[in-house]
């Protein structure tokens, strides 16, 4: 495991869910013979994480149980999110795996397909690629995928080759791994689970989800195009503008911006549509006046994350594999009151982790070109992915599949409340739609 992926094995908000709105007739017995299909495209849907006598994680794929699946009856559109948002909440026995588990939720005409997944093994991406490969094979049952056994791990051979750390920092790094390993602080199974436990009982995560028809979604995107910005930036002008005009300039962290960059075309071997962990982010500040005007607002989203679209801060997250695995569970249970150790107090409250970041971050998948027909089975929208932050108080995905753009917004109730957050998509949605209408009339 690298960096990035071993920092959640601590985490007890790690999990990542995706769902698929299915017309046509899904039974356990073909979802349980299609899964099984993935697990041989897709290694990682099939390993337990093994633990080295120096915390070292190991994607491991003997002695590994089926993925389970739990079927329930599905009575409103509702329920997705309803159980998305406890699924966030369960936690994976990483030792013994798998790690990911779907839910049916059945009825006679549209059934939705829940995947829950540990973030360790898979991003927003891997999991609409998952969805994709699982419909071929319930719609096709006699298709056989080709098996891959190779485990796709961004790791350092992986990385451009402007990527590497100066001597200096290798020297520093080095001194806070001796100096670590020798305070021999260790965590077992019970500390695990009672920081998942604690951290639970303070959180609640509640999942929102809306979409925008096919022609509404057309006209977004071609005033974009005229406007020559990101889709992506549009929605965050959108959202920043609703977020002051109903929040206000309250905190210091609703100025901090924080764009999700998918990294796969960016590796030197070439990784295509696999299951695995390839996303990033890119930081800026942007003080952002309700009085600007939207589309200029968009342009200078756009340029800022634009500017920030660099190999060395895309992969700044990379150098967490030059730190001994234990010290990056020593920060989450120093973060989370579980560890009084000054080392990891130090280090999370200088990187920011101890608090709030942002006010929100907004995630676009984009339009992906997958089929919508699957033999009798037809995609009806994609729901997610869901995840929980602590450090970010709004959480927005968007995908955008058969021309219908599909938003989940996810978020606690623990810093916000959910009449805000109604407040704030439905005022932030009528900024895009006014600008999309202005700009259109032009």
């Amino acid at each position: 495991m690298n960096g990035p992926e071993r920092r959640f094995l601590g985490m007890p908000n790690a999990n990542i869910v995706m769902g698929a709105r299915i017309r046509g007739q899904v039974t356990p017995k073909l979802l349980q013979s299609a899964i099984l299909k993935a697990r041989q495209k897709h290694p990682l849907l099939g390993v337990r994480i093994h633990l080295g006598d120096d915390a070292t994680g190991w994607f491991v794929q003997t002695n590994v149980p089926e993925v389970p699946i739990e079927t329930k009856p599905r009575a409103t559109e509702k329920d997705w999110t309803e159980v998305a948002a406890d699924q966030l909440q369960q936690p994976f026995f990483i030792a013994t795996g798998p790690l990911i588990r779907i839910i049916l939720l059945e009825s006679p005409e549209i059934s939705d397909l829940i995947i829950t997944a540990h973030h360790s093994i898979c991003d927003g991406r891997s999991l609409v690629y998952l969805i994709r490969d699982l419909m071929t094979y319930l719609g096709h049952p006699a298709y056989e995928p080709e098996p891959k056994q190779v485990i796709p791990i961004a790791s350092q051979e992986y990385l451009p080759p402007s990527i590497s750390v100066n001597w200096l920092r290798k020297i520093i790094i080095k001194s806070i791994n001796q100096k670590w390993l020798r305070k021999a602080i260790t965590f077992n199974d019970e500390d695990y689970q009672n920081l998942h436990n604690t951290f639970w009982q303070r959180h609640r995560a509640s999942v929102l989800r809306w979409d925008m028809a096919p022609s509404q979604t057309a006209m977004l995107v071609a005033c974009c195009q005229q406007e020559q910005v990101t889709v992506n930036s549009a929605l965050y002008t959108a959202f920043l503008k609703a977020q002051k005009q109903i929040q206000g300039d309250a905190h210091d962290y609703f100025h901090n911006i924080l764009v999700p960059v998918d990294f796969r075309n960016r590796l030197t071997k070439p990784v295509d549509e696999a299951v695995g962990f390839y996303v990033s982010a890119v930081k800026f500040k942007l003080k952002a006046a309700k009085e600007r005007p939207f589309w200029e607002m968009a342009r200078i989203i756009d340029k800022k994350t634009r500017q920030q679209l660099t190999d060395k801060n895309i992969f700044a997250a990379q150098k967490l594999s030059l730190l001994t695995p234990s010290f990056l569970d020593g920060m989450v249970f120093a973060k989370h009151g579980y560890l009084d150790d000054k080392m990891a107090v130090s280090y999370v409250k200088r990187t920011g982790l101890d608090k709030l970041f942002a006010g929100m971050t907004i995630s676009n998948l984009g339009r992906l070109s997958i089929p919508v027909d699957y033999g009798g089975l037809h995609l009806d929208a994609l729901m997610g992915p869901a995840v929980y932050s602590d450090i970010i108080e709004k959480v927005l995905e968007v995908v955008t599949v058969g021309g219908n753009m599909n938003l989940t917004l996810t978020y606690g109730e623990t810093f916000i409340e959910t009449s805000t957050i109604m407040q704030l998509k439905d005022t932030a949605m009528k900024y895009l739609e006014e600008a999309v209408i202005k700009e259109a009339s032009k």
